[in-house]
């Protein structure tokens, strides 16, 4: 049925609204089900029917008149079984159809269709086009293996011919979310989709910086990567998220799309698309160009890659004259023997002859030899050439074979079965060249060193038999590069450019942009030791925390929102405590450097921003507020989930009170163990399958094998956990199916029991006045880490016991237990054990953190 008039189709197809109702995780039990049944059947109901997963129902789907109907049905389910147990999807009719895709009856079943049945003399039928909403558009961070492969294995939109784009490498995508790549040292690199309102994929996109294009750009630039998206709409939701993410880091402009930076790949192709991309070049549907544009950006270095064909035809004495060196010069070749010693020539003629380039940061010897890995099996010798001046080197010309089509036969993923296949085959891809960069030193141009360098090149690719020779962007204005080209009977392939935009607002909405931290600055000195102030605490090792710099004497603290635990930590309590605790360690650096640091709270939620820490120089004598804690205490502070043969009594706590020098009206209260005993089971075992345990498990690393283990998250080594009990946690991390099972079977209970640790040493709380402010509940983060520290100072361990507070009716209790110890209203806001573990049981790993240096192989 092709129409837009559905006014004589029967009710359900002229419903306006279609709302799907599933539990969370798990399967849907029976009192579940019926009470989400009896709830959508209110005003308005064309139309219910069981969602089903095979034979089994789980969940409910209900049709209604108008909107409002759909509206009203919604907050009626909710109420009758709870917010946290429904996940519902909202489907809202449009005249083509319903947002989650164009519905019709055909063949007798009621489905997705991509084409309408040929009617007529029509051999196939029409596309079905499908309208989708902005607004149903969201971004998330891509947090597991499942995201990552729906990351690495994007659609090509609109690519009518898909062989001319070319993947990027799996390997290397993966080593952009492990962290383990030379990039580490500049900062993670963020991965994100965008999904509509069905969680189909629309779009991906990298954010990271480099303090490299910062000093090139003279701002803080917030770089997005690999971006490819299904349309506009899809653009411009990454595009707003990457600007939320700039504000709330300090950054004042959007720079893309580059993987990693301009000088490694990247760019928007803007004319040529007919023209089939090729390795190291950019490639993108016609629609990309005008989407950029669309959401504001501004075009940067245009240029454009070339194509030289017909290469044995060339005439090479009449194109670049005589073959003889210039006096003093001498001509070498790469050897696949001694590439290693011969690469550091290459880096160093590289980045001198780009320094001065708009797009051109210097490449590291770590970045040069991830983007050769492998190069001296495939290399052919005649294309890597420089020259010598007087032993100097001083131009250099790289090409290599055009590897495009195994790169695209394999999607980006070789294994070692097509790497030894390339290996055995390799003469195939001699037919082929791509030229990635050439340059001359400064202090050694205008002697036509490079016309003796494309000569020798050109000789070269004719004595190898290669036909034609591609060559990654030059911009317009290097007419010399062009020049040669055209000369060889080149023409442009692909017109390129990146893409910049202004990020105004700034944090905190409509302060001045944020200064970048000069070199020198109090505020790049403490920024710099992101290594040791980075060591503070947080809940599940989320690392939650954003610390910029406003200018040179004033760091702004924010949070990553994409890091907050918005199920287990609804109230932001743990979250502001974390951001406290940095804090604490941001001023024991300071202290480190000769620097007092005051922190000035002003927690904002909407901008995600929570305080301003000002540095000041120390006076001759030292302030009384600066802590004595030493930067050796922070490394050695960590959490330890060992049994706790010893622990402090009732005084030692009070003196550690002391020790911290909590503020006014906190105290720390010892919880009597009878009632611990009998609170933590069911609060333990709601952490591990209630609301809250499909987050938890986003942060659970149980083996190696996971892809972020050595970055964030709860490792099996930092939760205490044997080599069986890691893979029966990562498989309840896995399955809302079994943690429903166990939680309808109560058997979480006896888990929870099994896994508790004995003897359990002292329990603590961290107890105020109810209803403190985030404000004050930062500062209250201060003095926990305080704590802490004073704890280890005398040797006692401490591991949060959190899921005290998270569990209502366990919170309830322990708030009245204090207020009843301390004889007035008071609430807990942290409760740990404290204690000693047994010598044998040592004292636990060190969490991994983010600001950790980069690991080295072997």
């Amino acid at each position: 049925m092709r129409t837009r008039d559905f006014s004589a189709a029967p009710p359900l197809a002229r419903a306006s609204v279609m709302l799907t109702v599933q539990p969370p995780s798990g399967a849907a039990s029976d009192d579940w089900l019926r009470s989400v049944a009896a709830a959508v059947g209110g005003p308005g109901l064309v139309r219910r029917e069981w969602l089903r997963q095979g034979a089994r129902r789980s969940g409910v789907i209900g049709w209604y008149a108008s909107r409002d109907d759909g509206d009203r049905a919604l907050t009626a389910v909710r109420r009758a079984v709870g917010a946290d147990r429904v996940d519902s999807q909202v489907h809202h009719a449009r005249p083509d159809g319903y947002s989650n895709g164009v519905w019709r009856a055909e063949d007798g079943t009621m489905r997705h269709i991509e084409r309408f049945t040929a009617v007529g003399r029509e051999e196939v039928g029409p596309t079905v086009v499908r309208a989708r909403p902005t607004g149903d558009l969201r971004v998330k961070p891509v947090r597991s293996r499942a995201d990552l492969r729906t990351f690495l294995d994007l659609p090509l939109w609109d690519r009518s011919t898909p062989t001319h784009g070319v993947p990027l490498w799996h390997s290397t995508v993966r080593r952009w979310f492990t962290g383990d790549g030379p990039h580490r040292e500049h900062g993670p690199v963020e991965l994100y989709l965008v999904r509509d309102a069905q969680g189909d994929v629309r779009g991906r996109t990298t954010l990271h910086t480099d303090a490299r294009m910062d000093d090139k750009l003279g701002e803080p630039t917030l770089l997005m990567g690999a971006t490819e998206f299904a349309d506009a709409d899809a653009l411009s939701a990454l595009v707003g998220h990457a600007e939320e993410q700039a504000r709330q880091r300090g950054r004042t402009r959007l720079l893309g799309p580059v993987s990693l930076l301009p000088n490694q790949v990247g760019g928007v192709v803007t004319s040529g698309f007919d023209e089939p991309g090729f390795l190291d070049g950019p490639w993108n549907p016609e629609h990309y160009p005008a989407a950029w544009e669309a959401a504001g950006f501004d075009r940067l270095w245009s240029g454009a890659t070339w194509r030289c064909d017909d290469l044995a035809a060339l005439d090479v004495d009449g194109i670049f004259g005589p073959g003889d060196l210039p006096l003093g010069v001498e001509l070498r070749h790469a050897d696949r023997r001694r590439l290693g010693e011969q690469l550091p020539l290459l880096r160093q003629m590289l980045n001198a002859s780009f320094a001065e380039l708009g797009y051109y940061t210097p490449i590291t010897a770590d970045e040069l030899a991830a983007a050769t890995d492998g190069l001296s099996h495939l290399l052919d010798e005649r294309l890597l050439l420089w020259l010598e001046q007087q032993g100097r080197p001083v131009a250099f010309v790289l090409t290599v074979p055009d590897l495009t089509d195994f790169v695209r036969s394999t999607g980006g993923r070789p294994g070692p079965v097509e790497m030894a296949r390339l290996l055995l085959t390799r003469a195939r891809y001699r037919q082929d060249a791509v030229l990635i960069i050439k340059g001359t030193v400064p202090g050694a141009r205008g002697q036509g060193l490079m016309r003796v360098l494309s000569r020798e090149l050109l000789q070269g690719l004719q004595a190898g038999g290669y036909r034609s020779l591609r060559v990654t962007f030059v911009e317009d204005d290097n007419a010399g590069s062009q020049a040669q080209f055209v000369a060889m009977g080149g023409r442009p392939l692909h017109g390129t450019c990146f893409y910049t935009k202004p990020v105004h607002g700034g944090a905190g909405g409509g302060r001045a942009r944020t200064a970048h931290a000069a070199a020198g600055t109090p505020s790049a000195a403490v920024l710099a030791r992101a290594a040791d102030w980075g060591r503070a605490p947080s809940a599940h090792n989320t690392q939650p925390w954003q610390l910029t710099a406003a200018d040179g004497t004033t760091l702004r603290l924010g949070w990553h929102p994409d890091r907050e635990l918005t199920e287990s930590d609804p109230t932001r309590r743990d979250l502001l405590l974390s951001l406290g605790a940095l804090t604490h360690a941001v001023q024991v650096v300071a202290a480190d450097e000769g620097l007092n640091a005051q922190v000035d709270w002003a927690v904002d939620t909407s901008t995600h921003q929570a305080a301003h820490i000002t540095l000041s120089a120390s006076g001759p004598t030292p302030d009384p507020g600066r802590p004595d804690w030493t930067v050796a205490e922070l490394h050695r502070r960590r959490t330890v989930r060992a049994a706790y043969p010893e622990c402090p009594d009732i005084a030692e706590v009070a003196d550690l009170a002391r020790a911290a020098d909590l503020p006014q009206g906190a105290e720390l209260v010892v919880l009597p163990e009878e009632l611990v005993g009998r609170l933590l089971p069911r609060a333990t075992a709601h952490t591990l399958t209630g609301p809250a345990a499909g987050e938890l498990a986003t942060w659970v690393r149980p083996t190696r094998r996971h892809a972020r283990h050595d970055l964030d998250g709860l490792s099996a080594k930092a939760l205490g956990l044997s080599a069986w009990e890691a893979r029966a946690i990562g498989a309840l991390a896995r399955s809302g199916a079994a943690r429903a099972a166990l939680s309808r079977t109560r058997l979480d209970r006896l888990v929870a029991r099994l896994s508790g640790v004995r003897p359990r040493g002292t329990v603590v709380a961290l107890s105020a006045a109810p209803g403190h402010t985030l404000e004050q509940v930062g500062a209250l983060g201060q003095a926990l880490h305080a704590a802490w520290l004073a704890g280890e100072r005398q040797g006692w361990s401490a591991h949060p016991l959190s899921e005290l507070l998270d569990h209502e009716g366990a919170a309830g209790q322990v708030h009245a237990h204090v207020g009843k110890v301390l004889g007035r209203p008071a609430q807990a806001y942290a409760v740990w054990r404290w204690g000693r573990p047994a010598a044998s049981e040592g004292r636990g790993p060190v969490s991994p953190r983010l600001a950790s240096p980069a690991r080295r192989p072997g």
